[in-house]
């Protein structure tokens, strides 16, 4: 986000000896009674205080945001479009009692109630940790898994107020009218130490199952097919791989593999992975990934928020692929949620889902044919070299193969930070998912293709 001329709310000079003095007061005065009574912890959702969160609301779609990335006391807290950056991303130091700060990652400031305001409409601000009873907050449950934040203080909730759905719309508190733009859901960014056992699904009894489901995104109904390995165990966590179509393509041509069949289901990786992942198939809307205003982002955010928290998922093993359009909405992800997916694959794809961030390391395989007369090799080249970048590899231009050779060249890149490998392979074809194998097999793609992506995927643990 950036934020250009927009004043902030000046911060008083005397609040801070104000924070101070109220806080240790309020402590004094109610000492025996917080013992007492604690809050209810809410269902909805289980806090992990080592990890980092994305407060999304449900009424806009948008993440609680830390407004241009400001460190001083005082500073506005807004909405704004999902980016997972540092400013969105928050985590709950424990209180006691069953309340939490919400540290922002960006600045090591919480969220408080603005001079320890009981008015509705009470501005929420960020500042420095004095622990405070303006500064802490309980979990509330409202229903579809999303939780409203209560604040010890003054007994009202955080809220986008007047509803906006606006970048920049004004968090504040207001009474409890448990509203759409009072309710937040819980995304983990895995940025904090994820439990080696899995995620938040684990351990239960499955409601889920392989076939079509849909939910709702950003105010908008979408649909995704999803298989489950055969013999699922709750307690084994699973890679998570979507596969996404291409244009014109459907979610039913990525579960069926079109008409190359089951071999070619979720780009091989059904066959590949042999009940040891996960697979999810989305649909996009108009049969393709124009992921407007970032919305396909966020239906992809709202299907992992849904998959894990029903299914056992490992949450250092989300991958993404995906060819033409659908390589396109994997480089998206790449760039937008490096530190939520551990890999991607990108199958003759372009910018053509756009690329929000693109700044942060993520382990990459890049596939292009070099004749491709849609989406010219030059671009998947120069999606590769963005993450060649990031992951701090050696630059180098790789070979590639001579047309009519009927034959790929793969080349490793050398030099890459420490589990962030990027992968090029240059094939002799046009716009199709792998080389010419001279016999046309599977509609002229090769096993190969298939094998190679599956084997970077399943290299990380």
């Amino acid at each position: 986000m950036k934020a250009i001329g927009e004043a902030r709310p000046a911060s008083s000079p005397r609040r801070r000896w104000r924070s101070t003095l109220a806080g240790a007061a309020a402590a004094v005065m109610t000492a025996g009674l917080l013992v007492a009574v604690e809050a209810a912890p809410a269902a909805a959702a289980t806090v992990d205080t080592n990890a980092w969160y994305v407060l999304v609301n449900r009424n806009s779609g948008k993440a609680l945001d830390l407004y241009g990335s400001a460190t001083n006391d005082g500073a506005r807290i807004s909405q704004w479009t999902r980016n997972n950056g540092a400013n969105q991303q928050w985590q709950f130091v424990d209180s006691g009692g069953g309340y939490y700060r919400l540290k922002s990652r960006h600045s090591g400031k919480v969220l408080d109630v603005s001079n320890f305001s009981t008015a509705d409409g009470g501005a929420i601000v960020q500042w420095s940790d004095l622990n405070g009873t303006n500064q802490q907050f309980r979990l509330a449950d409202s229903d579809g898994g999303h939780v409203r934040l209560v604040s010890r203080h003054s007994g009202k909730v955080v809220e986008v107020q007047g509803a906006s759905t606006a970048d920049g719309g004004n968090i504040v508190q207001y009474a409890d009218l448990n509203g759409t733009n009072q309710q937040w859901q819980l995304v983990r960014t895995d940025g904090g130490n994820p439990p080696p056992s899995g995620g938040s699904g684990c351990g239960k009894a499955p409601t889920l199952s392989s076939g079509t489901h849909t939910i709702q995104s950003n105010g908008k109904s979408r649909s995704f097919i999803l298989r489950v390995p055969a013999n699922y165990n709750s307690s084994n966590p699973y890679r998570l791989i979507f596969a996404f179509h291409w244009r014109g393509g459907t979610m039913q041509d990525i579960s069926s593999g079109g008409t190359s069949g089951t071999a070619w289901s979720y780009y091989g990786q059904q066959e590949q992975s042999n009940n040891t992942a996960i697979l999810v198939a989305p649909q996009g809307f108009g049969n393709g990934w124009g992921n407007a205003g970032g919305e396909d982002i966020t239906f992809v955010d709202d299907m992992i928020s849904r998959i894990e928290s029903d299914l056992c998922v490992n949450p250092r093993q989300r991958f993404a692929l995906g060819f033409s359009w659908g390589g396109g909405m994997s480089y998206a992800i790449a760039c937008a949620r490096a530190n939520v997916f551990r890999a991607v694959a990108v199958i003759s794809g372009g910018q053509i889902s756009g690329c929000s961030g693109g700044t942060q390391p993520i382990a990459y395989f890049g596939l292009h044919g070099i004749s491709d007369n849609v989406l010219n090799i030059s671009q998947g080249r120069s999606l590769r070299d963005t993450f060649v970048r990031n992951n701090g590899c050696a630059a180098q231009n790789p070979p590639e193969p001579a047309a009519g050779s009927r034959t790929h060249i793969t080349t490793t890149y050398s030099g890459c930070r420490a589990g962030y490998p990027v992968q090029w392979a240059a094939y002799d074809n046009g716009h199709m998912p792998g080389p010419v194998d001279g016999t046309y097999a599977e509609s002229g793609i090769t096993t190969w293709t298939k094998g190679e992506i599956w084997k970077f995927f399943s290299q990380f643990s």
